[in-house]
């Protein structure tokens, strides 16, 4: 110490040097001390983040426009973008932190990182849903469900095995094509030049369709006619052999008439001759009666009247049907032993009956 209690100048540098020593190790205890918290705080935000995961979580995210062609148009690019939401939790802890272990992980990194791979798996679907599964690319706005169901069937497990977590839910809320852009146009016109092309062949089918049909129906007519010829041929026919037995069976009924009144005469002639034994003489009646003019000739005719066959008719009705018109020399006749039917003025025996009248 010095002179009258006072520190010298050496004892005040040391003060001072032992004072800035002490400040200096204070700091250093506070920046530990900082850090320590800092790192407690980090993990504990991890701990947090991972307790949420198990509830589940849900992000939303947005891919970008990228091009997709339809494959019957290959030259022509379509920008396409896709927008959805992610549902998932976390029901294996120790698999989750196997999977996603690293020294910078926090929710912001993860939830990014989720994002990427999902743009990359998203696009590869949407690409691919025009060849794969017959989608135009012109229609995807309105295939969304389709596209959602394709999206959540091939994407879902990719997602779950990098990351380990469980995706409860995958779906497209919006698919957004750029009808602004220049492919978008170009493949609008090629369409519809297609579309009026393939109308007008399936118009034109359509004719040629109700063509074909209208021939089918005329012919088909042609045939129900020649059908109905056919039938009214064999109808006539029928009548032609039911008539020729009917004529027959008359026939058969005259003769028999007459065989019984010969028989009658025969026996009337014996009766006479027996009487004439006992009786005085008388002269003999004739055996036959010579025929008196104007006899009425027996006959059986068939008449065709209004393209039908009637009769058959004897020579009275014949004669009536001369007055009335409807037997004329040119009307068709037939009668048993006639080969065909022939005109009435060709018929010898009819002769009379159009002289008279």
């Amino acid at each position: 110490m010095g002179l009258f209690g006072l520190s010298s100048k050496k004892e005040v540098a040391e003060k001072e040097r032992i004072a800035r020593e002490e400040a200096k190790k204070e700091v250093a205890e506070k920046v530990s001390l900082a850090k320590i918290e800092t790192k407690q705080a980090v993990l504990q935000g991890q701990q947090t983040d991972l307790a949420n995961l198990a509830k589940g979580s849900q992000i939303k995210f947005a891919v970008p426009y990228f091009d997709v062609f339809d494959p019957r148009f290959e030259n022509f690019a379509v920008p396409v973008a896709v927008h959805g939401m992610l549902v998932y939790a976390v029901d294996d802890i120790e698999r989750f932190n196997s999977i996603n272990k690293t020294q910078n992980f926090n929710d912001g990194y993860f939830v990014q990182k989720l994002k990427g791979q999902l743009t990359k798996y998203i696009k590869g679907v949407v690409t691919n849903a025009p060849a794969d599964n017959a989608i135009q690319v012109l229609q995807m706005e309105r295939k969304i469900l389709e596209i959602s169901e394709l999206i959540q069937r091939l994407v879902s497990p990719k997602i779950e095995g990098l990351f380990g977590i469980n995706v409860r839910s995958l779906d497209i809320t919006e698919i957004v094509v750029d009808k602004e852009s220049r492919g978008y146009r170009e493949l609008k016109a090629v369409t519809t030049d297609i579309e009026k092309e393939t109308l007008q062949t399936r118009s034109s089918l359509t004719l040629d369709s109700l063509r074909r049909q209208h021939e089918m129906s005329l012919s088909g007519q042609e045939e129900l006619q020649h059908m109905q010829l056919e039938n009214q041929k064999e109808t006539m026919r029928i009548q032609r052999e039911e008539m020729q037995r009917a004529a027959r069976l008359q026939t058969e009924s005259n003769f028999i008439s007459a065989h019984q009144a010969n028989l009658n005469a025969d026996v009337i002639k014996t009766g006479s001759i027996f009487s004439q034994q006992h009786t005085s003489y008388a002269p003999p009646m004739p055996d036959m009666m010579p025929p008196m003019p104007g006899t009425i000739p027996q006959v059986q005719y068939m008449v065709g009247i209004n393209g039908q066959q009637a009769g058959p008719f004897d020579w009275n009705q014949l004669k009536q049907l001369v007055s009335q018109g409807q037997l004329t020399q040119q009307t068709y006749v037939w009668k048993q032993g006639m080969a065909n039917w022939e005109f009435a003025g060709n018929v010898q025996e009819l002769t009379p009956l159009f002289q008279t009248c």
